[in-house]
Order: C-alpha cells, then structure tokens, then sequence
C-alpha cells in the first residue's frame, strides 16, 4: 500500500536540500520536498505576483496530498487554498509571513533595493553572521554552508520583497474555509507566537487550530529534525482557534490582560486540578466554547447557560452539565469582580459603547438599561453620547485598552467584553462581529449608477467577499488604511451601499474637507473642515500617491489580459457556476483597485490643459457588450461575438514623458484611460455572461433577494442624512421639451444607456458625481446635462425648459 504524499515547503531562499537532515525520518509519508520557479535548481523564472506563484503550487502538486509550507511560502499555500478549497488534504503552515506587514520593521528595511541585494549576498556568503536568527542551536559548518547554497541558488529571494507587502499579502483569505494548521516555536526570532492572534483573525473562516512548540525556532527540521517529523506524522493539531476559549488564549499569548483560563472538553482532564489548584481562593466562571459560537458569519451566542462565581468544588460538575448539554469545550476563568463591565463594538476608527454598574449578567439578564455612547476619530458627526469618569475610568484609557485588543485581531471589527475591577481593565471576551449597524456613513452614489437595484446574485456575491480585500490598494501610499480595515461597501437592508467612511477616514487624516469628495462621487456627506496643518504634512503622502497611482495605470492592460485568459481556460474546462463566481471575486477586487488607481490619478492630474482626447465613448456603434446596467454580468446580452481586448491607448511621446514626470494637466488622458479601461472590462464580462452554463443561470443571474432602497447618504444605523446633496453643471446648453421624453430625467446616470442619452435633447439627473462615467459619457456626447437632486418630480410629463443647469416649468 502507497504512502500519502506530503509535500515541504521551506521559504524565501530555500532549496530542496534545506529537507536533508529530517527526509530519513518520515515513516509514514511519501514525502516531496518542493522548489517552486526562482527557487533553487527550478529552472523557471520568479512569477511576477503571488497569484502566478500560487498557481504555480497548484501545478506543481497532486490533489488530495499534504503539505507543510514555511514563512513567506506559507502564505502562497493559503492563496493556492483560496484559489482551489480542497486542494490540500492537510495544510501545516510554520510561522506564515503576512500579519502586519505595514507594521514590521524587516520588511521596511528591505525595501531598499541596495539593502535587499547586500543582505541576499551575504545570506548566500556569510550564512554564519545570521546564526542566531537561523536557530538559538549551533549547526555544523556543513548545514550553515548549505543555507547559504541554498540562498546562492534563489533568484526569487529579491523579487520575493516586492511580491509579499501588505497590500497583496491578504486577499479574500477571510474566506478560506479548509483545514489550516498554524504552528509557532517559542524561540523562533524570526515570527512570534503573538501573530497567532493576528492569524485566527485573517483566517476568520478556516478550520483552524494552532499549536505552540517549546523550544522549537524557525527551523526545527533542522534543529530536531527527528522530533519535528515525528510531531507531523503524529497529525496533532493543537487546540482549536475559532472558540471562545481559543481566542482569549490568543489574546493572552499576544499579551492582552486576560483572567486566568482553561479550555477543555472533559471535567477529567488532569489539568484541571493543577489549574484550580494554582488559585485556591479564586471563585470561577464556567462558559460554553463550543465551535459553533461566535463565528464570522453566526454569532451564535447564548446557546448555553454561563455559570458565574462558582467555587472551586463545584466546577466539575459545572463542566460536566455543559458537557452532557452538547458542548463541545468549556473554558474555565477567573472570575472578576467589577466595578464597571461592559460590551463594546470596536473597530479602528470607532467604539460603540455599552456598559453597566457591577457585572455584565444584569444587562443579559434584562435586569438593567446599559449607558451608550458612540466615540469616533472621525468627527462629532460619528460621536453620541458621553462615557464620563466612573470608578477611575476614563474615557481615553477605556478607548486605548479596546484599541490594544482590536490590534492583536488585526484590526479586525470586534465585539469585546471588558470588565473594570476599580483598577485594571480585563478582557473577557473577543468575537468576530457577525452583524451589526454601526454608525457609518453610507451611500447609494456611484454604486447605483453602475447596478440595478437589484443586481444579480453572482454580483452581490462577488462584492461582499470583495469588499474587505479591495482597500489594500490604498496602503501603497498610506498605510493607515490597513488599520482602519473599512470595506469597500457595507451592507445596510440586506443590499450593499459604498462606505464612505473608508474614504473619510483618509480626508481626516490628510485634512481635506470631504466636500470635494461628495462632488467627485455624487451625494452628500457629513462636514470635515480643512485642516491645514495636516494638509501641509500629507504633501509628502500626495506625492506618493500620485507616482504609485500613476504608474498603476500602465499595469492594468497586463491583468485585463491574464484574468481574460483565466476565463478562456476556465471556459474550455467547462467550469461551473461556482467556479466561475469564485473567478469572479478574484476578478472583482482587481476591477475596483484599478479604478481606485484611476481616481487617485485623476484627482492628481491638475487639469486637462495637455489636451483631451476622445474616450471608448467616441465610438460604440457596433458595441454588444454597451448596454443599460452593463456592470452586472448576468444582464441579458446579443449573441456571442468575438469581442478582444482594446490595447492600452497610444500617447505621444511628449504625453508619456509628462506621465512619467508627474506633470499636471493629464486628466483629459487619465479619463480616456478610465474608460477604456471599463470598455475592456464590459468586454470580459459579455464573456462571462455566455461562460456562466446554462444550468447554474438560474441562481447565479437570478435578483439577489434584497433590493438597494435607499437613495442618496445615509447612516448605516438607519438613520438618515441631513445633509443635501449639491447639484452642478455636466455640460453646458439649452432644450425645450418634454420632462421624461425629451429631456430625461434619471435616477442615476447609467453609460450603458448612451443610445438614451444620444436621442435626448437635454439630460438631467438627481444623483451623480463630477467623475462619474456617465458625467464623461455626457462631455463626450455634447450633451446639455446637469445634476439636480430637487427637480419636483411632478413636473414629469410636462413641458420645461432647462438652461445651464436651470430647469423652469413652461406655464
């Protein structure tokens, strides 16, 4: 009988011989150390981006075997996973590089390219001089002149720092929901075992566990290679991530202030004893932690009793009730006394408060109305309420204790239980936020000129699972966005609206007031003054900005092209639904980061005093893929033609030159760019629509279930805007006519209804921004246009006149 396959995967700069010392001691397994291209003796180049190397992982190895994956590789085993679920049988990722990459100093060092060439030479050279970062063990001279054989041989190893950066490292991992095994060593000075926290955080829907070896370093296949195979052949998986209990045993280990603890699944475990025994006057809380609780997608809490300020005899039997009642582990904890306790809804940029007198069992309990306020970075907009000194807590050390925690959990949004013992602050509990109304700010604006109402399922799909992964794009010129961790859109009614705090929360930080943005996208938003000191500090950032956007630009024609041919392939393989949906979010966070980088384009570019030429809108007479609600793939579209890629528009040499130089006055361009660039994509996604198989149509294009009601901005906690959106001139002319005939008048400005527009006398609409595709769509088109939000819809069917953004009714 054949082994099973297993598959070892060292990281940056390793080599299939780095496996020597631990291959003699796999008994039960086939084992197959693996180089992937730049690596070693693989004759291939380096790929140019993860997704490439990820791909190549998947080619490289059989499914339904194993593989055990270290540091920077690691993270390339989780994209393989979040490209092909089930791919891995079992996945054992030692210390995976990815958690707080904007944060970590190595990478910032190796930024320079000098820098990264010196330490790559002497890695390759002088192995020995990194010693007591290989291990806190000595090695033999053989093993430290095969590390350093090994990073001779990796072409990869500089590259490598440019593929792996904050930006890139993490998307759609939320939505891996394999078996995923984290292990650290307790002597690794390369990744602590405080990034685990971090780690169930990103992996919010993995079947995760998490193991902590003491005395292992970073590479104990080679410190104790005869231990290390065994403990993975032994398939021991360390105690389960996604509990209650397993997560205050993370937040302990990253260094949070957590009453002494103890998960387990049976009152006879032996450790309970020394455990109880180790705080004889201690009284306890007895809790449910079973696997089905306060998950990422169901919260689930309060399925079973919670047994408060039990004495030390009285906790087996406790333990063994929960037990018989189904769960399946329980976690022992000191119980504190408070002063004050409370709940909060915590992320970056808010804290929504709840809190009481004495202990949190009165408000479950019904007992008690809790004190709430809302505290904000972003403005007294955000703000309600007044948390006021009680019992020596103040406002702003509460504000930092629950800042602590959420950055543990890599700022992921979290519902934190905290108590106040008159003296220190405790953490309960953390929990992913499954659903919640935070006071956000939403809008309807630019999303409601691209989709339905009701877009299709494949749609709402896709945006959902992109929307946390999108904003990365971002931390390429600010980073702090990363710590915010604001999705791209935010859900309110079941339909899904942009989130303008994502970008609020950068015009604070720059000091701009967000009038400007409301003009730019359409809608309204709550007042931000100009701060000039802030602005005159982010000059620096603007810069940035403008280069990183600028150059994005020419990257984009690339991975038009790749992702077309991802669709051919999936095509030819007859990929079903799923898989094609699947594609499609991967596909839908590269769509919305390229026109991130358009806009950040634009809103650098100065003008259009260096010209302005025409756009895709110039021409779409023989146009099948241009049609009203274009944007969703499941639209019914003509009969399938052959449509292929538009190439990037040709500049003269003096517009290339300013391009690359950062000279205003390219708007004109950056706006043909734009919509070429949406030209190519209603190409790819008229071949999607014909890709999608005509048995998975029925769900895929069916109307997602909850229609997007709300026009204009508003709170995602249902309230509404005050403020009004501001109307402005599209294109200047005259007409007379019929309102709604004649003239039209739109919800939202659609370009996939040009030939509408091209027909009118005059256009007017009651939402929409400066930049929107259907204002250019207007320019192009010569069209007498504006933006009005009051127009009296009664004057509908009635004659008016309308004159440069003025519309009369004719009496």
């Amino acid at each position: 009988m054949s082994k099973p396959r297993m598959y070892l995967l060292a990281g940056n700069g390793s080599a299939v011989d780095w496996w020597d010392d631990a291959l003699p001691h796999f008994q039960h397994h086939d084992v197959v150390p693996l180089e992937l291209p730049g690596f070693g003796n693989n004759p291939h180049a380096p790929c140019e981006d993860l997704a490439a190397y990820a791909q190549a992982l998947l080619a490289a190895t059989d499914k339904g075997s194993a593989i055990m994956a270290v540091g920077v590789n690691a993270l390339l085993v989780l994209h393989a996973l979040q490209r092909q679920p089930g791919h891995f049988c079992r996945s054992v990722l030692l210390a995976p590089v990815g958690a707080f990459l904007w944060q970590r100093r190595l990478p910032a060092l190796m930024s320079p390219l000098p820098i990264r060439k010196t330490i790559h030479w002497l890695l390759a050279n002088k192995p020995t001089l990194f010693a007591h970062k290989f291990s806190s063990q000595a090695w033999t001279p053989a093993q430290y002149q095969r590390m350093g054989a090994g990073y001779a041989r990796c072409r990869a190893f500089v590259p490598h720092w440019d593929l792996v950066r904050a930006d890139t490292a993490l998307p759609l991992l939320e939505w891996i929901t394999d078996p995923v095994e984290l292990v650290w060593g307790d002597q690794d000075k390369v990744l602590g075992i405080a990034q685990a926290a971090a780690w169930s955080a990103i992996l919010a829907r993995a079947d995760l566990t998490i193991s902590l070896k003491p005395g292992w370093g970073h590479y104990p296949w080679i410190d104790s290679p005869a231990e290390f195979t065994a403990w993975l052949e032994s398939g021991e998986r360390g105690f389960v991530a996604h509990t209650k209990g397993g997560r205050l045993r993370l937040a302990a280990l990253a260094g949070q202030p957590v009453p002494a603890a103890l998960s387990l699944n049976h009152c006879d475990d032996p450790s309970l004893r020394v455990f109880l025994d180790g705080q004889p006057d201690a009284t306890w809380a007895v809790r449910s932690s079973s696997y089905g609780e306060d998950q990422a997608d169901a919260a689930n809490a309060g399925l079973s009793t919670t047994y408060l300020r039990e004495p030390t005899h009285n906790v087996p039997a406790r333990i063994a009730e929960l037990s018989a009642a189904g769960v399946e582990e329980v976690v022992v904890q000191r119980f504190i006394a408070p002063r004050l306790s409370g709940i909060a809804f915590v992320r970056h940029l808010s804290v929504e408060l709840e809190w009481v007198e004495g202990h949190l069992e009165s408000l479950a309990d019904g007992q008690v109305s809790p004190e709430r306020a809302v505290i904000s970075r972003l403005g007294e907009a955000w703000n309600s309420g007044t948390f006021k000194p009680v019992h020596g807590l103040t406002a702003e050390a509460l504000w930092r204790f629950l800042q602590g925690v959420l950055r543990v959990f890599h700022y992921v949004p979290g519902d934190v239980e905290w108590a106040w013992d008159g003296s220190q602050l405790w953490l309960l509990q953390y929990r992913p936020i499954s659903d919640y109304g935070w006071r956000r700010h939403l809008t309807a604006a630019n999303i409601a000129e691209i989709l339905p109402p009701r877009p299709s399922v494949l749609v709402e799909y896709a945006q959902r699972r992109a929307a946390a992964s999108i904003p990365a794009i971002m931390a390429r010129w600010d980073s702090r966005v990363l710590q915010d961790n604001e999705p791209f859109t935010a859900v309110f009614g079941g339909a899904s609206y942009i989130n303008n705090d994502l970008f609020l929360a950068r015009l604070v930080d720059w000091g701009i007031s967000a009038s400007s943005y409301a003009g730019e996208v359409g809608g309204a938003t709550p007042h931000l003054p100009w701060r000039p000191l802030r602005l005159m500090r982010s000059l620096p950032l603007f810069l940035r900005m403008q280069r990183i956007a600028r150059g994005n630009l020419l990257t984009l024609e690339n991975g038009l092209r790749r992702f077309d041919r991802e669709l051919r392939e999936l095509t030819e393989q007859g990929a079903d639904g799923q898989q094609l949906a699947d594609w499609f979010t991967r596909f839908y966070v590269f769509v919305v980061q390229g026109n991130l980088c358009i806009a950040s384009a634009l809103a650098s570019s100065g003008g259009d005093w260096l010209g302005r030429p025409p756009t895709a809108y110039d021409n779409l007479e023989h146009s099948p893929h241009r049609l009203p609600w274009e944007t969703d793939p499941a639209t019914p579209r003509p009969a399938p033609i052959a449509l292929p890629l538009q190439a990037f528009p040709q500049w003269p040499l003096a517009i290339r030159l300013a391009h690359g130089a950062g000279l205003p006055g390219l708007r004109g361009y950056y706006l043909q760019v734009r919509e070429w660039y949406r030209d190519n994509l209603m190409r790819i996604f008229f071949r999607l629509h014909h890709a999608m198989p005509a048995a998975d149509q029925a769900h895929w294009f069916a109307p997602h279930p909850d229609i997007r009601s709300r026009d204009g901005s508003f709170w995602q906690d249902g309230r509404e805007g005050t403020e009004q959106a501001s109307g402005f001139l599209i294109y200047p002319g005259q007409a007379q006519g019929i309102l709604g005939e004649d003239i039209l008048l739109e919800d939202t400005l659609d370009p996939g209804r040009h030939a509408h527009y091209q027909s009118a006398r005059a256009v007017i609409a009651r939402m929409g921004g400066r930049l929107s595709h259907g204002s250019t769509l207007l320019r192009e088109l010569r069209k007498p246009s504006a933006v009005l939000p009051q127009v009296d819809v009664g004057w509908l069917g009635r004659e008016v006149v309308y004159c440069d953004g003025v519309l009369r009714l004719v009496e």
